[in-house]
């Protein structure tokens, strides 16, 4: 017997809540669909449907079988359009799942630039910081960030890597002192990104090594934003991924600290569940990201050098051959 033929006859009885309803569905007679339905049954050796005179109901087999058809079925279809679309101009609504501080800060500003390239994509970005399911919420293609990711059985793509950087504003450090060494950090007010109530550990690595260090603090937020605002108010030290705080040092409201030691680099990876990834739109946006993200980095690598030579000038100590000026009288 044809099986994906009698799967989608008993998809459609399910769906319609009769033969009748299918078989128009399905652009055949009811009795073959009643027919293709039979033959799915004695194949699988187990009756899906319980019929009488009246209605028909799905049977314990018939509910189990239904979820596992369905989605089977979806797949299928979603591959075979996927093929089709293969030479297509990507089109059609594409569901965006991003951290709410990426979002706002790197995504946003890129978005007018991918409508011009891509005028028929239609775009929802969802900016959360928790993880979606995105089979189960219907996301084509999600962007995260970190150092790196479980084993997983959707497609990966990363898209670039940053830096970390640990900095504070000069009110902070005028209070409270500058940490020479990550060991300092654990005597300082520390802005922690995170949901636990368990303190945090910082890892730097720098001339000696990797330091870890437990810090604590005032405030603790799953929002980067939120944290860079407390630290530019002189709340706290504040660990962050470099474009989040990127015109705060460029404007020197905050300022780096502990320049010999650095913190993990961070990279952005896009997600996508197979099926998904292969249509032209969510291949194109993940291309458009990846581009972007690479020019981008390119032009921070540059300013980062420049900050990184005015930081260590600014915190060096003058040497003892140094001496001020004598003035004449």
């Amino acid at each position: 017997m044809d099986v994906l033929a009698g799967m989608r006859a008993f998809r459609a009885v399910a769906t319609a809540g009769s033969f009748v309803g299918a078989a128009r569905s399905l652009a055949i007679t009811t009795a073959w669909a009643s027919k293709l339905v039979a033959q799915l049954e004695e194949h699988l050796g187990t009756q899906l449907l319980a019929r009488t005179t009246r209605r028909l109901s799905l049977t314990d087999s018939g509910r189990l079988y239904l979820e596992r058809c369905v989605q089977l079925l979806d797949d299928l279809e979603e591959a075979e359009r996927s093929v089709g679309d293969q030479q297509a101009a990507p089109r059609g609504r594409l569901r965006v799942s991003a951290p709410m501080s990426f979002g706002l800060i790197r995504l946003a500003p890129l978005l007018p630039a991918f409508y011009e390239r891509f005028p028929e994509v239609e775009l929802d970005v969802m900016l959360n910081d928790r993880l979606v399911d995105l089979v189960e919420e219907g996301i084509d293609v999600a962007v995260r960030i970190g150092a790196r990711l479980e084993d997983s059985s959707l497609v990966v793509r990363k898209l670039g890597t940053g830096e970390r950087v640990v900095c504070a504003s000069a009110v902070y450090l005028r209070a409270h002192g500058t940490p020479r060494h990550p060991r300092d950090l654990a005597n300082h007010r520390c802005l922690r990104y995170g949901l636990h109530t368990s303190p945090s550990k910082w890892e730097l690595d720098g001339p000696d090594g990797r330091t870890t260090v437990a810090v604590k603090g005032p405030l603790q937020v799953n929002n980067s934003i939120a944290l860079k605002a407390a630290a530019v108010a002189g709340v706290g030290i504040l660990l962050t991924p470099d474009f989040v705080v990127a015109e705060e040092l460029r404007e020197k409201t905050l300022r780096r600290v502990l320049t010999p030691w650095t913190p993990s680099d961070y990279s952005v990876f896009a997600l996508s569940p197979p099926t998904r990834f292969a249509t032209p739109k969510a291949r194109a946006f993940v291309e458009f990201l990846g581009q972007a993200l690479s020019s981008s980095a390119a032009r921070r690598t540059s300013a980062r050098a420049a900050t990184r030579f005015e930081t260590r000038v600014r915190e060096e100590p003058a040497s003892a051959s140094q001496k001020p000026a004598r003035r004449r009288s």
